[in-house]
């Protein structure tokens, strides 16, 4: 039988599918998709521009479009424009209702990171982080245009 090698990119992938696919059915509880989760644990209580968001997710304007549009309906943001002659400039803010749909996925998110801290040491917890930095900024080496920030952990 066919085993296949362990590659960076091969185990960087599994994980996420499995931690994207154990989100994504939480989420459905909640008629939350994973991405509206990570965009609302990304708007602070002073909200953030559009631009912002997008780079911060790695996600394209396309997609930042329609789950903002989804998000706007179901009345958990609201777009506060910042310069009236440049309508480019808008700030999103979380409703009352965005809120406790963040504090959701807030509480789901930190469940989550428990339960790994519960089965991996501090110490290499710490050694994923560095390696994860050092993919990062392999990875950044190789995106000359348009770079995906890297969060700090």
């Amino acid at each position: 039988m066919y085993k296949p090698r362990k590659t960076v990119c091969s185990v960087a992938r599994l994980a996420w599918m499995n931690i994207s696919r154990m989100y994504n059915s939480e989420a459905q509880a909640y008629d939350l998709s994973t991405s509206a989760a990570f965009l609302l644990l990304h708007l602070g209580e002073e909200g953030a521009q559009v631009g912002q968001l997008a780079g911060l997710l790695g996600m394209e304007a396309s997609s930042m479009t329609r789950i903002l549009r989804s998000m706007e309906k179901r009345g958990w943001i609201v777009r506060n424009r910042q310069n009236e002659q440049d309508r480019r400039e808008v700030r999103l803010v979380l409703t009352r209702e965005g809120q406790a749909a963040r504090q959701i996925a807030r509480d789901y998110v930190r469940k989550f990171n428990r339960q790994v801290q519960e089965l991996v040491s501090d110490q290499d917890l710490q050694a994923f982080y560095r390696v994860s930095d050092a993919i990062h900024r392999v990875v950044q080496q190789t995106l000359v245009p348009e770079p995906i920030p890297q969060t700090q952990f």
